[in-house]
């Protein structure tokens, strides 16, 4: 019988394990090909996660130990890149802006030299050799011998470096395909030691900004969705009486998702006025579900614990009720809630109120009203409505937006009547066409057949 042929898949985050191995991503590629998993043991415990014990056989995996001090070093090449190609774009302003705030304006301008056309070309070739290519990477793949390498990646990281540096080393003869991970990476990311045989991105939106931000050659690139989206192709399986039974809500009230930011420092202040609107009759026979960001760490100054506020109208989200009360008292990394929970939850909502995330994207690829809500108190202390990947999401027409306290009533009010509108939701299906591909076809079939025509 012919042995099948070899793939190495590299994963160095743990976000990874939750878009891509925890939703089976790579399960039509098993079928046919051998998958071989190589995780950075450096930081963190890749083998004793539990996605990664459910999932994948330990036979299968493969380690190495790239130093996160390495990745640092990187960051001054990565940085010089990112910059110089992004001078004189859209996405220039809020780049340098969130560099000043924390790498200092010195750094920042000194790495806006480095990035002048010549000098550039000397710091890069000198930066690249000095560098070289890790031993680990080296090794596992001369050790391996794979036929293709897959890295599912924020196109930042331990290993994007030195497997393009590996895959020039040995004349682009092992395909290297990346799957981007998140929204904002072709527009706030650069390739800086090279390109890889293709690029996966989300949609239209993600391949623009990798052609012009990434330099990335439109042929390179493809348009599979999102992985971790996969999970709304398929329907709940719970009826509405069900699914408010599970959320704890009251099944004969609209209710409107209130999704928390990584910041929720005035997270407090907004819930207090959606409870007021509601009891004030503003908001009628209304319900306000809070499900808190999964990453949003431990109580801000002056921020109120959620459970000492006594709301009358609003809940948390019970799937991420024990997270919270876990993580105010002690506040720890990312937490990988489950995409199940987050299909019968937008299932059962009838609305959202969400900051600059991704739910935005869930939200209109589900038809759901959206309010996308960021005040402008908080502009500077993380994500911008000038980075190009929102903005244009703010340029929709069909979308509520607020931004100051002053609006935010008659924005909630604008949100509430579009509830149960056909003709919204049908329009904000069709927008989300633009930033995530649409497909009968699994992710995972769709990656299959491109490495098929490698192999």
């Amino acid at each position: 019988m012919k042995k099948p042929k070899k793939i190495l898949i590299f994963i160095d985050l743990e976000i990874i394990l939750r878009h891509f191995i925890a939703n089976k991503t790579f399960k039509e590629l098993n079928k046919e090909f051998n998958l071989i998993y190589v995780f950075n043991q450096d930081r963190y415990d890749f083998k004793k996660d539990d996605i990664v014990k459910n999932n994948i056989d330990r036979r299968k995996i493969r380690t190495t130990a790239l130093p996160r001090k390495r990745m640092g070093r990187w960051f001054y090449l990565y940085l010089v890149t990112v910059l110089r190609q992004q001078v004189g774009k859209k996405n220039f302003r809020s780049r340098i802006n969130m560099e000043f705030s924390r790498l200092g304006k010195r750094n920042v301008y000194l790495a806006l030299i480095a990035g002048l056309p010549v000098i550039y070309s000397i710091f890069r070739y000198f930066f690249i050799k000095i560098m070289g290519i890790h031993p680990d990477i080296n090794d596992i793949i001369k050790k391996e011998k794979p036929d293709l390498i897959i890295h599912p990646s924020i196109l930042q990281g331990y290993f994007i470096n030195d497997l393009l540096r590996n895959y020039y080393k040995n004349k682009k003869s092992i395909p290297l395909i990346f799957l981007m991970n998140s929204w904002d990476n072709p527009s706030q990311k650069a390739f800086c030691t090279g390109s890889p045989t293709k690029l996966v991105v989300w949609g239209e939106q993600t391949k623009k900004y990798a052609i012009q931000y990434m330099k990335v050659n439109p042929k390179d690139i493809e348009c599979f969705g999102a992985a971790q989206f996969e999970i709304y192709k398929k329907k709940t399986p719970y009826n509405k009486e069900q699914l408010s039974s599970i959320f704890k809500a009251d099944k004969n009230k609209k209710t409107i998702l209130y999704a928390g930011a990584g910041n929720g420092k005035y997270e407090p202040v907004y819930l207090q006025l959606l409870d007021n609107y509601i009891s004030e009759g503003y908001l009628p026979n209304c319900q306000i579900i809070y499900r808190p960001h999964p990453w949003r760490g431990g109580l801000a100054k002056g921020e109120k614990d959620f459970f000492s506020m006594n709301f009358k109208n609003i809940i948390m989200d019970p799937t991420m009720e024990d997270y919270y009360r876990q993580v105010i008292k002690e506040p720890r990394g990312v937490f990988l809630t489950d995409y199940k929970n987050s299909r019968d939850l937008m299932a059962l909502i009838d609305a959202v109120i969400s900051p600059l995330s991704t739910m935005l994207l869930e939200s209109i690829l589900n038809g759901k009203p959206i309010l996308m809500f960021f005040p402008e108190k908080e502009k500077g202390r993380g994500y911008s409505t000038e980075e190009v990947h929102f903005s244009e999401f703010l340029d929709l027409d069909i979308i509520n937006k607020c931004f100051s306290e002053s609006q935010f009533l008659n924005s909630c009010q604008q949100l509430y009547k579009q509830i149960n509108d056909k003709n919204v939701s049908s329009k904000l299906k069709k927008s989300s066409i633009y930033f995530l591909t649409p497909s009968k076809i699994s992710y995972g079939k769709q990656l299959k057949n491109l490495v098929k025509k490698y192999l």
